[in-house]
């Protein structure tokens, strides 16, 4: 009974991986997830949720600049896209 359920899991997996993996990024989805972590971020409670919210926020940063840090315009465009959110996500 666990095998079948431990394959079941892994199968689940590999397809919803699958699935995501044909998603085209755009400007404004990058843009939104990083206001969605933002808004985590600020609204965290002080210490280690905080700090946590806080790191998953650099994290997918620093994972977008390396991926994109070749396409100038795309980045400039992603950073108009977060402009437009940014406020919301912090509340104001």
């Amino acid at each position: 009974m666990k095998k079948s359920l431990y394959g079941f899991a892994i199968i689940a997996l590999f397809l919803g991986m699958a699935a995501c993996g044909d998603k085209k990024e755009t400007a404004a989805s990058i843009a939104k997830q990083w206001c969605d972590l933002n808004g985590k971020a600020f609204k965290a409670a002080e210490g280690a949720e905080k700090e946590a919210a806080q790191a998953a926020r650099k994290k997918f940063e620093d994972e977008m600049e390396a991926k994109y840090k070749d396409d100038e315009a795309f980045m400039k465009e992603v950073g108009k896209e977060v402009e437009k959110c940014e406020d919301a996500s912090e509340g104001r």
